[in-house]
């Protein structure tokens, strides 16, 4: 594996442990707060809380918030990683839900002082969860294949919006303690079996697209939208990240192959930045297309 420069993402990416294991991708921990007081740190292998025991809470009526990563937290994180030599690339939470993209600027623009010779180059994903660790992923990729970090930067910005989001979410009243819904279309959409399906926009936004009645039909729905988007000439994995509903995610596996459109779908799972908006039954999928939105 090259070690010519450090690719780096934040906890809200969710990326597979053991694909940042295997291509030594750090990710900058992201601190969580529960509304019983209870706090951690959102880690990429989740070693602090267990995701069962997040989900649980968050079942039981807790939600939780996300500070966006302080200066002074990117200092500590950057400053001795320059300081051994290396070089940084880092694949940033979007700035469309965070200030975090905003604060890594202030602080890149203070490690040049400091580091003359050393390159901190930062990209907005416009986009969360397992997407955003995915193109991270194929970042390092990129970096294990001789790609020089400014290039691997623009490979970063040109697929940002080529990499689709889309999601679902069982019960809605998750998306309403979170401020998504009002409490009168929780209320319709839980007595009608209303599921809604939504997507990251360009802006690396949550959106809506619409409705689907019942759990398995919206799951299709997410399959039928990515046989439309999907581009087969990038010849790479689709990804599912779920939150608590393991069953769910095998059942939509196996209706993404059934499309033909793909021969290889990885699971993996959403973490606590953006699962307790999701809640247990959010569900999402992620891979390559011509663009965002719309379909081919």
């Amino acid at each position: 594996m090259s070690e010519t420069y450090k690719i780096v993402t934040d906890a809200c990416s969710d990326i597979i442990p053991e694909y940042a294991d295997k291509e030594g991708i750090l990710v900058i921990p992201m601190e969580v707060v529960m509304t019983d007081g209870f706090k951690f740190n959102a880690t990429y292998d989740n070693a602090e809380v267990p995701l069962e025991n997040f989900y649980h809470k968050v079942e039981g009526g807790l939600m939780s918030s996300t500070t966006a990563v302080t200066p002074q937290a990117y200092l500590d994180f950057f400053r001795p990683l320059l300081q051994d030599g290396n070089d940084i690339l880092y694949n940033c939470f979007t700035s469309g839900m965070s200030s975090t993209y905003n604060n890594a600027l202030l602080v890149q623009e203070q490690l040049k002082e400091e580091f003359p010779d050393r390159r901190l180059l930062i990209v907005d994903s416009r986009g969360a969860t397992g997407g955003m660790g995915y193109q991270t992923y194929f970042a390092a990729l990129n970096r294990d294949q001789g790609m020089s970090i400014e290039d691997n930067a623009k490979w970063l910005e040109d697929t940002r919006l080529h990499i689709n989001y889309t999601w679902t979410v069982s019960d809605l009243n998750h998306l309403r303690r979170g401020g998504r819904l009002t409490n009168i279309a929780a209320f319709a959409g839980t007595l009608l079996q209303l599921k809604p399906v939504g997507d990251i926009n360009d802006e690396g936004q949550l959106v809506a697209l619409g409705t689907v009645r019942g759990r398995r039909s919206s799951l299709k729905r997410l399959a039928d939208i990515m046989a439309a988007r999907i581009d087969v000439s990038a010849d790479k994995p689709v990804l599912i990240c779920h939150c608590e509903c393991a069953e769910d995610a095998e059942f939509l596996k196996q209706k993404l192959l059934e499309t033909g459109k793909t021969k290889e779908v990885l699971i993996g799972r959403v973490g606590p930045v953006v699962g307790t908006h999701l809640g247990p039954t959010g569900i999402t999928v992620y891979y390559f297309c011509d663009h965002r939105g719309g379909l081919k």
